[in-house]
């Protein structure tokens, strides 16, 4: 059998359950590779986004800004809880529109691997795989692992 051996691996979370399988994935992933190689650098990211002006009547004021990344930065500490202690993990918050940030992140950051749950908790979901995900897998330029 093949082994495929990863340098640096994005998980994306958002905190759903299909983004914590995915991030249970990653860490097995990282813990099987550092057995027989090098362990892999791995980096978690949430993406949290404004709504749209357009769909909603209401701007973001400074309340509604602060509440969203407070639980932009709940869902990392949540994240935190499915890591064992001596893996050395970056934890990752950044606002924009989810997939194209995490797109962005992945190539500046040269990740050879992107995991993602096939659906998370956005608003607006796909028939069979979340827009988010969709998006990350026609766009990515490098592998990406969907977790069911």
């Amino acid at each position: 059998m093949i082994k495929v051996l990863f340098t640096k691996i994005l998980v994306a979370f958002d905190g759903s359950n299909l983004s914590k399988k995915a991030l249970e994935k990653a860490v097995s992933l990282v813990q099987e590779q550092t057995r027989i190689s090098q362990a892999p650098h791995l980096d978690i990211i949430h993406v949290y986004h404004y709504p749209s002006v357009a769909s909603t009547p209401y701007f973001v004021d400074a309340t509604a800004s602060t509440y969203i990344i407070e639980q932009g930065k709940a869902i990392i500490e949540e994240a935190k809880s499915f890591v064992p202690a001596e893996l050395s993990v970056k934890y990752v918050l950044l606002q924009g529109p989810p997939a194209a940030t995490i797109l962005q992140y992945a190539e500046e950051k040269h990740h050879d691997l992107i995991i993602t749950g096939s659906r998370g908790l956005g608003p607006i979901r796909e028939f069979f795989l979340g827009s988010v995900s969709h998006h990350i897998v026609h766009n990515a330029k490098v592998p990406v692992l969907i977790v069911k």
